[in-house]
């Protein structure tokens, strides 16, 4: 009897012991949804393009809510968990790049480039319609049809 009860101790520890291995943080403010889902909305997920971390419904978004979650507990602020997110996956996580000079291309090129392009689109307009102009015939007044001379002479009488 005495050696069913070592063996059934001994199974329970075994058994415990996974669960035992596990860190919990030891961190004791109270962290509500809102407050994760204000930090995960300015990350995104490495996995799904160009989808909020907070509105990712993958298992793996939801362990880094999680992992948000201890962070701010820790009392990690917003932007200690986006330093953390960037140096553990990169750029990626951020969305936009965290260098200022990146920053600013990343804006200033696409409209630097429809303004440039459209700088070009207007020259070739004008530039066709001054062509246009230029090649076109001018037209001479026909003399076939008399009541028509007699209006165009009217006309440049009157302008």
């Amino acid at each position: 009897m005495r050696h069913v009860m070592l063996l059934v101790v001994l199974a329970l520890l075994m058994g415990a012991a996974p669960a035992f291995a596990q860190d919990a943080p030891n961190c004791a403010h109270p962290i509500t949804e809102d407050d994760v889902n204000r930090v995960s909305r300015n990350l995104y997920c490495p996995v799904c393009e160009n989808l909020p971390l907070r509105d990712c419904p993958t298992e793996a978004c939801e362990r880094w809510r999680d992992q948000v979650r201890e962070l701010l507990a820790c009392g990690a602020t917003d932007q200690e968990v986006r330093d953390y997110f960037v140096a553990r996956f990169g750029q990626i996580a951020v969305g936009m790049p965290t260098d200022p000079t990146l920053q600013f291309f990343t804006v200033a090129l696409p409209l630097l480039l429809i303004g440039a392009f459209g700088i070009l689109i207007g020259l070739m307009l004008w530039r066709g319609r001054a062509q246009a102009a230029e090649s076109a015939p001018k037209a001479e007044p026909s003399t076939d049809d008399p009541y028509r001379a007699v209006l165009e002479r009217e006309l440049d009488e009157r302008f």
